[in-house]
Formats: C-alpha cells, sequence, structure tokens
C-alpha cells in the first residue's frame, strides 16, 4: 500500500510532462511566455502533489516535488525554476511541521542540481539520453536522502529505513519517464521550429529574392505563386499573377507551352528562352530556368526569369558589326586588288586613248580607218571609266572636295537625270529647309545620282516614279544610331527612292559588291552601287537600304555637316581659247610609251620638250640647258628620287619653276607622296589629248608661282 501510494504520487509527473508538450507546442522554450508557463505549470504540479502527498504524520511529508522541480530546471531554465521553486517554498513553508525545513532544503537543492545541468548541457544540441536522465534523477535524490538527516534524530533514521529504498529505486526512474517524455516533446517542438525557420527562410528566399520567381503548376499552367520581383517586373499586382495562366505571360500559344513543361517534368530540359508580355503590352526575351519542387505533397515547377532582352540587342549588334567587318575586309581585298591594277592599267589606257587621239587628227572623216580608230578611242575611254568606277568603289580616286549645300547642286542635275531615267517616270524634287553644307567633290554627286538614277530606271518597268529629298538628321542622344556603324553627330541625308520592282534580303545583302547585278548579261557591268559605296565612305558618310519584293527601294545617304563658311575653289578655271605654247617643258616618265607619248603631244602643240626617263637624267638637264625651263612635268612614283622631291630638287636649280603632277597610281599611293595637297597641280592618267594639253596651259598661265614641291 505504500508503494502504491507512491507510485500514484508520481503518476502525477506523467500527466504534467503531456500538458508541457502542448505548452511546448504553442509557446517554445524559447520564448519568455513559454518558459513562465513552465514554470507555472510544474509549480502548480508541485504544489498538488505536496497538498496530496505520502502523509508520515506530524507535518512529515513526501511527494514528487523533487522531479518536478529538477526537470523544470533542467530543462526550462532559471525563468521557469524561479516561478516553480517560488510557488513550491510558499506552499511547503506554509504547510509547516517536523519536515518543513527538509521539505525546503529539498526545494532548493533540487533548483540547484537542475540548474547547474541545464547551464552545462546549454552547448549541446541534443537532448539528454535515458543514462543521463538516471544519473541526473540519481544524484537529486541521493541529495534528498541525505537531507533527511536534518530531521529530529529520532525521526531521521525511521524515515531512511522505510523510503530511502524506494526514493532511490523508483524516483529516478521517475525522472527518467518524465525526462525522456520532455525530451520527445522538446525534440519534437524543435524540429517544428526548425521546420517552420526553413519555411520562414524559404518563403523569404521566395519573397524577397530580387529574381523574378514563378510557382506553376504543371497540369494547368497556373501560377501558384509570385514572388514580389515578378509582380514589379510584369507590372500586375502579385494578387492578380497568381490568378492568372502562364499562357497569358508567355507569347507562346498554351500547347506549346505545355510541352515545354513537358521537358521539365522530364528532366529532359531545365533552361529556356522565351518572349514574355508584361502589363503594359511589351514584350521581352527572357530566359526561364525551371525545375521541379514537392509542395505539401504537390509537384509545381519553380521558374526563374531573367530578362536578356539588352543581351539579345547586344547579340545581334554584334552579329551585323561581325557581318559589317567581314563585308569591309572583302571589300578592302577587292579595293587593294583594284588598286594595284589600276598603275599599269592606267598607262596602258593613256597610250591607247592618246595615239588613237592623234591618229584620229590626222585622219579624214571619210577615211576608212576614223572610224575605226574612233572605236578603238571609245573603248579606251569607257575602259578609263570602269577604272574610274573601281577606284571610286575602293575610295582610291582622288577628288577635289568643296562645301557645297547638296540643294543647289541637286537643281543643276535634275535634268540630266530625267534625261537618263525617261519620260515615263516621275521625276519629284523634295529639297529640305535651311540644309546643312558637306564637304564633297561636286564630281562624286553626279556621280552617286546617276548611278542610283540608273537604278531605279532599270527597276521600274514602264511608268513610276523617282523621289529624291534632303534634309538634315541628327544622330544621337534620345534618338539613337540609325545604322550600327554611324557615329552620334549631325548628317545631311540624301534619299532616292523609287517604285520599282524591289528586291529581296538575299539580294540587298550583296548590292554593293563589285560585278555583283541581277540584270541581263550585257546590261550592266555591277559597278553602279559599289561606286555609290565607295564615294559615300571615301567621304566619311553612311549608306543604308530598305526594300521589299514589289514595294520599291529606298536608298538614304547621310553625309557629315561640315561647319567651314567656306572652302578654297579647287575648280579648273575654263580653259583659254589657245592651248598652244611655246615654252620649255622638262617630261619626266619613267615609262618609255607614255615619254614618248607626252612629248609627242606638248610637240604638237608648240612646246619645246626635254624628255627624260628619271630623276638624274632630268635633273642633268635642269642643270645643263643653256634656256629657260618653264614647267616641270614629273611622275609621281618613280625609282629612286619621287616626283615630290624632284620638283624640289628642279626648284633648287630653277627657281620660280611650276610642277605638274601626273600618275596612274591610286589616291591613297600618291597622298603618301605628298601631292594631293591644297594648291598641288595634279593630272590623273589615263588622259586625253586635249585634257593634258589644257592642263599645261592652264599651270603655265597662273599669275603667281607656287612654292617648291607645290605647285611651283
Amino acid at each position: 500500500m505504500f508503494y502504491l501510494d507512491l507510485i500514484l504520487n508520481l503518476a502525477l509527473l506523467v500527466a504534467l510532462s503531456v500538458i508541457s508538450g502542448f505548452i511546448v507546442q504553442r509557446w517554445p522554450k524559447q520564448t519568455r511566455p513559454g518558459v513562465v508557463l513552465q514554470g507555472l505549470l510544474f509549480g502548480a504540479a508541485a504544489v498538488i502533489g505536496m497538498l496530496r502527498p505520502l502523509d508520515m504524520g506530524g507535518g512529515l511529508i513526501f511527494d514528487g516535488r523533487s522531479v518536478l522541480l529538477s526537470l523544470a530546471a533542467l530543462f526550462f531554465g532559471p525563468w521557469a525554476a524561479a516561478v516553480a521553486g517560488t510557488m513550491a517554498l510558499a506552499c511547503r513553508i506554509a504547510m509547516g511541521g517536523v519536515g518543513a525545513v527538509m521539505g525546503v532544503s529539498v526545494i532548493l537543492a533540487s533548483l540547484g542540481i537542475g540548474l547547474l545541468a541545464h547551464f552545462r548541457r546549454k552547448r549541446i544540441e541534443e537532448p539528454p539520453t535515458a543514462g543521463y536522465l538516471y544519473r541526473f534523477g540519481l544524484v537529486v535524490h541521493l541529495v534528498m536522502v541525505a537531507l533527511m538527516f536534518v530531521l529530529p534524530a529520532g525521526i531521521a533514521w525511521s524515515v531512511i529505513q522505510r523510503l530511502g529504498p524506494p526514493v532511490i529505486i523508483l524516483y529516478p526512474l521517475a525522472t527518467i519517464l518524465v525526462g525522456k517524455i520532455l525530451s520527445d516533446q522538446v525534440a519534437a517542438a524543435r524540429s517544428v521550429e526548425a521546420l517552420r525557420r526553413s519555411e520562414e527562410d524559404w518563403r523569404r528566399l521566395f519573397e524577397e529574392h530580387t529574381a523574378v520567381k514563378l510557382i506553376i503548376s504543371p497540369e494547368t499552367g497556373a501560377i501558384v505563386d509570385a514572388n514580389q520581383a515578378a509582380a514589379d517586373y510584369y507590372g500586375w499586382p502579385r494578387d492578380a499573377l497568381r490568378r492568372m495562366n502562364i499562357a497569358q505571360i508567355n507569347t507562346l500559344p498554351l500547347p506549346e507551352i505545355m510541352r515545354e513543361i513537358g521537358k521539365v517534368q522530364a528532366l529532359q530540359q531545365t533552361c529556356f528562352e522565351f518572349q514574355h508580355r508584361r502589363a503594359d503590352g511589351s514584350e521581352r526575351d527572357v530566359e526561364v530556368f525551371s525545375s521541379r519542387i514537392t509542395i505539401q505533397g504537390g509537384v509545381f515547377l519553380h521558374a526563374i526569369v531573367h530578362d536578356i532582352t539588352d543581351r539579345k540587342l547586344s547579340e545581334a549588334r554584334n552579329r551585323k558589326l561581325q557581318e559589317q567587318l567581314l563585308q569591309a575586309q572583302k571589300m578592302e581585298s577587292i579595293g587593294r586588288l583594284a588598286g594595284g591594277v589600276a598603275h599599269d592599267f592606267n598607262n596602258m589606257l593613256a597610250l591607247i586613248i592618246g595615239y588613237a587621239e592623234m591618229a584620229l587628227a590626222r585622219v579624214s572623216a571619210d577615211n576608212p580607218l576614223h572610224g575605226e580608230l574612233s572605236e578603238i578611242l571609245a573603248a579606251g575611254r569607257r575602259s578609263a571609266d570602269l577604272t574610274r568606277q573601281l577606284l571610286a568603289f575602293a575610295r582610291k580616286q582622288t577628288i577635289q572636295p568643296r562645301v557645297l549645300d547638296l540643294n543647289e547642286t541637286m537643281a543643276g542635275m535634275l535634268k540630266m537625270l530625267q534625261r537618263i531615267i525617261g519620260e515615263e517616270i516621275a521625276l519629284v524634287w523634295k529639297p529640305g529647309a535651311g540644309l546643312w553644307p558637306v564637304l564633297v567633290d561636286p564630281a562624286q554627286v553626279d556621280q552617286i545620282l546617276a548611278n542610283l538614277a540608273v537604278n531605279a530606271r532599270d527597276a521600274i518597268a514602264g511608268q513610276g516614279r523617282l523621289t529624291i529629298e534632303t534634309r538634315n538628321v541628327t544622330v544621337g542622344g534620345t534618338q539613337g544610331v540609325i545604322l550600327t556603324e554611324m557615329t552620334p553627330g549631325e548628317y545631311v541625308l540624301l534619299a532616292v527612292s523609287d517604285t520599282g520592282c524591289g528586291m529581296d534580303q538575299e539580294t540587298a545583302a550583296h548590292l554593293f559588291e563589285p560585278f555583283f547585278t541581277t540584270k541581263e548579261v550585257g546590261k550592266g557591268t555591277g559597278l553602279g552601287l559599289a561606286t555609290v559605296y565607295g564615294i559615300v565612305s571615301q567621304n566619311n558618310g553612311f549608306i543604308d537600304v530598305s526594300s521589299r519584293p514589289g514595294q520599291g527601294a529606298e536608298f538614304r545617304i547621310y553625309l557629315p555637316r561640315v561647319h567651314a563658311v567656306e572652302t578654297a575653289d579647287t575648280q579648273e578655271a575654263a580653259p583659254g581659247p589657245s592651248l598652244e605654247g611655246r615654252e620649255t617643258v622638262l617630261l619626266v616618265e619613267d615609262e618609255a610609251g607614255i615619254l614618248a607619248l607626252g612629248q609627242a603631244i606638248l610637240t604638237q602643240y608648240g612646246y619645246t620638250v626635254l624628255a627624260a626617263r628619271s630623276s638624274r637624267e632630268a635633273l642633268e638637264k635642269a642643270r645643263n640647258h643653256a634656256g629657260p625651263i618653264d614647267l616641270l612635268i614629273t611622275d609621281v612614283v618613280m625609282p629612286g628620287l619621287n616626283g615630290n622631291g624632284l620638283s624640289r630638287a628642279v626648284a633648287a636649280l630653277r627657281p620660280g619653276i611650276k610642277t605638274l603632277y601626273m600618275s596612274g597610281y591610286t589616291a591613297d599611293v600618291i597622298a603618301r607622296h605628298g601631292v594631293l595637297e591644297e594648291g598641288v597641280h595634279y593630272l590623273q592618267k589615263p588622259f586625253a589629248v586635249k585634257a593634258m594639253a589644257a592642263k599645261v596651259r592652264r599651270v603655265l598661265d597662273e599669275n603667281s608661282a607656287g612654292a617648291p614641291g607645290s605647285s611651283a
């Protein structure tokens, strides 16, 4: 009966541990309310135990308070121990009796041992084991048995004999039982708390992350959840996004979207590129990383969305630049080839044209040779034009730029253009107001418009319209760059559009390549648009074309604005009425055929010619000739001393002598020899007989002599 009462008393501990578990679930022990409630619970249980104890008479009682208080301190710390201990001490003191001192001592000892164990185990994450709880309970109750000696001498030994063994045996076991229940509850509460924190962390990772995130149902495509970044990016409120389907955002049809979702579910693909629609109607290129996740037993897709619109634009721009680089390299290669053959070809053409003209002048019109010589001369001139077109494409032709108003230049060309395109095609001229000046060779403007007019005429079948307009264009700032390769600045736009047959993209891609033509054999050389391209590039401009089959074509030429008010007029004065002269000319040319031709032409017009095949021979004649020498005509590029150096050397021997340069080389080669400078007289090979005579007469008739090496 004695042991039964003791066991029933300890049963209160089990009930207590169950109630403690509910408190732990609602108020974790890490919180102040939780530990205070645990203290009240354990204190109340201790009081109840003392009110229904094992009564041994005379105020001597025994209950489970030692187990309760020590475990309260062990598991829930000082606050719970303080609350429970205060309640137990107040109750025990109020009850009084011979065991009051021992009862108070047991309460304090149990709390002290429990707190000591609590602080020692605070650094250990794992809950106490059964072995640890047994040793803990054994220590608490050995101290309790020892405190029985504070009872009166006549009572102490009797109590120890009766209660010592059951206290030492049962109370540690009760400590194990209640402690394990509390441990499991604490561990379970800790797991729940860890899970809650993990869910909160994951939720914060989803909610607060700056990346756009969506949770999507793989079955229907419905958007189950979206973070704030998604709401900010797409422009819909989060609540609205959660009611939407991914098909309302993805521009693909829903069946195609579901096929892509199927790839994610089958683990075939995790990264996709789509176009997504935003609330304002704009469409953006996005990269979507999607993976399967499980939420509350259901399978969903977790999609992370990155905007790659700028990257795609940059990639497209880089591809365009790469294509332009390859095109430029191809054009440069062809240009080098054209420039390489120009010198020798021009020398040969000079001989053909020169001798044909001289021979033609010696035969009458009714002579059978007259027609044949005329054909030779015409072929030579056509060949010279072809060479000029090649050099224009290669940006190596010699030019004499002037500051122009394109409106004024165009006004003088309209009749010529109308003759080119024919009467069936209407010519519409739309000049822009307040047009900025440009720096360009007027002859090149003629070439551009003539080639574009011919191109438009051939593209229009029957009646049609050719429209030419000019206007000022500012590139840069908020306007952006019109062409990928254009630099910001101010340009004059020359736009030429037609109502012809147009062209497809494949044709447009090769439009400016030399010898590329869609015309029948014999109808075109394929150099017209290549010439336009070369001229525009040589003048630091840009050209763009837009066309579609059946919708005509528009060529837009951008020439940079110049701010110079005026520039030296490099146009040659009209030749005088007579091309003949009596002056002495020193002619220097390393090509024997050209030297002989030049000597023959000059002699024909009455000049005294000192011919030399090298710079050394020219200097000897300049030094030894007894009479005056009025003009030096020299090739630019020669073995030994070049034309510029020879001019300076001759000027030192013959002060006041004038210089006329001639060459069949390209403009870049001539420029490297210091010839293409302002005020320098230059004759491009091949030249006509009268052109040479007129040039010589013009140089000699100038009032002032130029500096040595310039126009001496």
